[in-house]
């Protein structure tokens, strides 16, 4: 796999400064989604040579970072004469008055407390670039620009999406019972997301079709709602498949012990006939195949547990199946709904744990799962497209989950949203 690495040749109207990839990346986010054309620096020791450099109109700094702290490299700034006129803005958790004092003190404009608003940071910067003369930056298309061709389309298909737990789903239910297992159909190859018991319906859906040969399946991680179907999957059994595994090693247990484990019970000990070759990951984006990009991401849940975002052609999917936002809950301390806002913001698609009721996740709070109705809060404030609630509860009968649809849909027009909510059943499909 190669690493997947963006940069950008414009000069800055804004840069960040911040060691913590998450937030710096998130505040890098923002702005451009403001229109503002910003540079993430995440060595403060490079940062004051860059923007004598770059000499852009303003400067976003941390305070608590190896090096130079932000207050100490504000203060160089401000008595640079090459530097004083650059305006800043300091973003920090370390917000105790004092601080802010002295960053008032030091020359900044403004002090915003971490974790902030992703709502109104853009906003706040865009106010002060303004007071200057600087403009969101548009681009000039030629009237005459030939018309881009068509955009393939892109196919998803939910196998599974029920959670695994010691309750007995209903026999009748018009949403499924089996475990993880979602497909993201590209031009010419297939991509595949868990592997429950959901596996093995796509598997046979494969081997009537006698597509995608060569199939890339990556794993969230090794509970048994996620590998179980690996032990059933029909194209295991056929030498002409290649099936390609991505997942993180665990310090309890390694990628290929936990495939061995999870073949085990379809293969008595066997080498599954087809080809498989392994991919350890990290937190970190991949170029999978040309044009296809993969960041991997570690998600609030127990255990080493990943989440996905797949990118090509302008469209982004996002794949979370467990995973525990805080929402009203989360406190300054808890900065994982502000890491999977700047992953997921404006996603085309997202499949997210929606695995509780209000009143139940009352009482499961910090497990790892989310309440419904926190995903759908979640996506609207991020401006996902199109959220998919899954992994519901194994015990929710359809009576549940026909109400948790109705009430999706009564918060995203209370709330004035523009995301599309659908709670997950076997056999949906989406197009993107």
């Amino acid at each position: 796999m190669r690493y997947y690495i963006e940069y950008t040749p414009m000069a800055s109207q804004v840069i960040v400064v911040d060691d913590d990839p998450i937030v710096g990346s998130l505040s890098l986010e923002l702005l451009k989604d403001a229109g503002f054309t910003a540079e993430l620096v995440s060595d403060s020791l490079k940062a004051q040579d860059v923007i004598k450099r770059e000499k852009p109109t303003l400067v976003v700094l941390d305070i608590l970072m190896p090096g130079i702290d932000g207050l100490t490299l504000l203060h160089r700034l401000k008595s640079d004469p090459e530097t004083e006129k650059i305006r800043a803005v300091v973003v920090s958790g370390k917000s105790f008055e004092a601080e802010k004092a002295r960053a008032m003190q030091y020359g900044a404009e403004l002090f915003i407390e971490k974790p902030y608003d992703v709502d109104t940071f853009g906003t706040k910067i865009g106010e002060i670039l303004k007071s200057e003369g600087v403009e969101p930056r548009k681009i000039e298309r030629p009237a005459a620009a030939p018309m881009p061709p068509p955009r393939a389309e892109i196919k998803a298909a939910i196998w599974g999406c029920r959670s695994s737990s010691s309750a007995v789903t209903p026999v009748a239910t018009r949403y499924g019972k089996h475990t993880c297992c979602v497909s993201v159909e590209l031009p010419g190859q297939m991509i595949v997301f868990d592997a429950g018991t959901g596996l093995s319906l796509l598997g046979n859906d494969l081997m009537k079709s006698g597509r995608f040969k060569s199939l890339y399946l990556f794993l969230t991680h090794f509970h048994p709602g996620h590998v179980e179907g690996l032990a059933g999957f029909p194209c295991a059994r056929d030498a002409s498949y290649t099936l390609n595994v991505g997942a993180a090693n665990s310090p309890e247990k390694r990628l290929e012990a936990a495939l061995a484990e999870a073949f085990e019970p379809g293969f008595g000990g066997q080498a599954p006939p087809c080809t498989i070759e392994l991919y350890e990951l990290i937190e970190q984006t991949y170029e999978i195949l040309p044009g296809v990009r993969l960041s991997a991401f570690y998600a609030n849940h127990p255990g080493t547990t990943l989440g996905f975002v797949l990118e090509t052609d302008d469209r982004k999917i996002v794949y979370c199946p467990d995973s525990e936002i805080y929402g009203e809950y989360g406190t300054a301390l808890q900065d994982y709904d502000e890491k999977l806002g700047g992953l997921c913001r404006g996603a085309d698609l997202m499949f997210h744990d929606a695995r509780y009721t209000e009143e139940d996740y009352a009482r499961h709070r910090n497990t790892g799962h989310s309440s419904f109705l926190a995903a759908v809060d979640f996506a609207g404030r991020n401006r996902v497209k199109q959220l998919v609630l899954v992994h519901q509860d194994d015990s929710y009968a359809d009576a549940v989950l026909d109400q948790m649809a109705k009430d999706a849909d009564a918060r995203v027009a209370e709330k004035g949203w523009k995301t599309k909510v659908l709670v997950g059943r076997e056999g949906l499909r989406l197009t993107v």
